[in-house]
Formats: C-alpha cells, sequence, structure tokens
C-alpha cells in the first residue's frame, strides 16, 4: 500500500503517525501478539489527521453513557410541571461511577447532587443552561469512531489502498444482539479483546458487510461503495425495526462531528 494517509487519503510527508486499527481504548490486554486474540496493527496516518480525531478519547465514556440511557433503571425522563417547554433528562450518577467533572461538561450535563431540590425544581433554574441531547451526541461518536476502525480494517486487510470516496451505512443495536453467534453465521473470528470482534465480508458488486461487537453494543456496517440501492433496500429489508444511518465523505475525517442522516 502507498503511503497514504487513510484518513484523508493525501500522501505523507514528514508528519507520519501510526494509528491503531482499533482503538488502544477498547483493548485493556498486552499488545500486539496474545494467544487467541487477534491484532488489528497499525496504519499510516498524518500526525494532525490522527490527533484531530479526538473522538476516540472519549469513546468509552460515550458507549458507557449509551449502554445508561437504554437501561430503564438509570434515568428519568420527564417535562416540566410548570413549564412543558422544559424537558429534563436525569441520569443517576451510581450508573456513571466513572465519570469525571471534565466527562460531564463535555456532556454538557448539569451536576444537581450538591443542590438542593427546591433550587433546581424551578423553570428559572435551566434559563441559560446549555441544552443538549446527550444520546445522539454519544452514538454520533460511537458511530464515528467504530466506522472509522471497521474501515481502518478494510483498509488494512482487504482493500489496500484508501478509496476516494466513502459512504457508510450504520445500524446500531445495543444489549440485545449478544447472545447472536456471527462465526456461525460469517465465519469464526478472534477477538481482538474479550467482547471486541470484527466481522468483515466482502458483497456483491465490491459493497462490503462488517459487524462491530464492542462489548454490549453491536454496530451493522455497510460499505456502500457501488450506490446500488438495492443493496441499500436489502439492508431496509434486513433492519426494518432498526434506525439506519448514513455516513458520505471524501475522507475518514469527515466523521469528525458529523451529523449522520437516518435513510
Amino acid at each position: 500500500m502507498n503511503e497514504a494517509c487513510y484518513l484523508c487519503g493525501k500522501q505523507i510527508a514528514a508528519d507520519a503517525s501510526d494509528d491503531h486499527v482499533v482503538p488502544k481504548q477498547f483493548v485493556k490486554r498486552a499488545q500486539p501478539k496474545v494467544k487467541g486474540f487477534d491484532y488489528g496493527g497499525v496504519l499510516p496516518s498524518h500526525a494532525e489527521c490522527n490527533n484531530e480525531f479526538g473522538a476516540e478519547r472519549v469513546s468509552q465514556k460515550a458507549l458507557a453513557l449509551i449502554r445508561v440511557l437504554h437501561d430503564e433503571n438509570c434515568f428519568l425522563k420527564r417535562q416540566h410541571r410548570d413549564n412543558p417547554n422544559v424537558t429534563v433528562l436525569a441520569i443517576n450518577s451510581e450508573c456513571l461511577p466513572d465519570f469525571t467533572e471534565q466527562d460531564l461538561a463535555f456532556f454538557k450535563f448539569i451536576d444537581v447532587r450538591e443542590k438542593d431540590y427546591a433550587e433546581f425544581s424551578k423553570p428559572s433554574f435551566f434559563q441559560n443552561k446549555p441544552k443538549t441531547n446527550a444520546l445522539q451526541q454519544a452514538l454520533y461518536i460511537a458511530l464515528a469512531v467504530l466506522a472509522k476502525s471497521a474501515a481502518a480494517l478494510l483498509v488494512s486487510r482487504h482493500l489496500k489502498a484508501v478509496p476516494p470516496q466513502w459512504r457508510i451505512v450504520a445500524v446500531p443495536y445495543f444489549g440485545k444482539d449478544n447472545a447472536v453467534d456471527f462465526d456461525q453465521l460469517l465465519g469464526n473470528t478472534k477477538p481482538f479483546d474479550v467482547g471486541l470482534k470484527i466481522w468483515i465480508r466482502r458483497m456483491e458488486k465490491g459493497d462490503w458487510f462488517a459487524i462491530y461487537k464492542a462489548r454490549d453494543v453491536v454496530l451493522y456496517l455497510l460499505f456502500w461503495f457501488s450506490g446500488d440501492s438495492s443493496q441499500l433496500d436489502g439492508i431496509a429489508r434486513i433492519f426494518s425495526d432498526a434506525d439506519r444511518f448514513l455516513f458520505e465523505g471524501s475522507r475518514l475525517m469527515d466523521l469528525v462531528a458529523y451529523q449522520w442522516k437516518k435513510v
């Protein structure tokens, strides 16, 4: 493979940086070689591109937040009784024990653990406070990081070159697909870590299908290079009960802060 940055597709001159195919934050074991585990290796990138993809640094926190927001024992969503324009998502802090003050600020959470109920129960308390859609923010971070990682593995092991255009359809599931044995469907695949596996298979017309399992999050990915509408129709039929998101861009770097489109 030519020394092209897989994140932007341009040739690398002096500012080379090796980027892990599977994010280091996802792998707790020793790397690279441990019996029974796969190793994704690294791909060349510009140092600037590598550093700009900062979503990886909060990806584990995003996945944790997604899990919590799919657990009815961990959150409440209510409209304010005195002002219906105020909708509050209250999260049990015990469900996010590893969240720091920096993490709370990143996701624009308001920490009321040390405040009196009478204070934050008033509509005026929420004036000038930042508004956030925590689930969407966490989901877009997770989609970006997992799609980037699957794309890196695709480039490294199958394409051998960086495509000039990316179209990625992503279908996320949370928790309920953990019991599915994807090895039976797509062939035995070694894990990169406990609960961390990626399956990739070539489809017709040059498209690729991947399944990225990161603990209790399962992400189905169609690398839709052909643009053939029948492929998208097939994904819609198979995953008719799930949200399907589309990324389109000339660079994987475009995943940073990308507003995924529902299809």
